[in-house]
């Protein structure tokens, strides 16, 4: 027998956004292992910069300070 699920349209699609943020993120750290770890902080502090300056959802919240760099 098929298993129905009760799950809600919003809540599936939630849920599949999650999954698929998730592997988005595993495949990405997956292709920065090949850098240094000073190159993945730049390319971090790159995105942080690049989301503080510009009008997306949550541009109004509280700035997340950027990683400090070790010298």
């Amino acid at each position: 027998m098929m298993e129905t699920r009760s799950e809600t349209p919003a809540a599936f699609e939630e849920r599949m956004r999650a999954e698929a943020a998730a592997a988005g993120r595993t495949a990405l750290e997956a292709s920065l292992q090949r850098f240094t770890q000073e190159q993945r902080d730049a390319f971090w502090n790159a995105i942080g910069l690049y989301y503080a300056s510009r009008r997306h959802p949550g541009a109004d919240a509280a700035a997340v300070p950027l990683a400090a760099t070790a010298a």
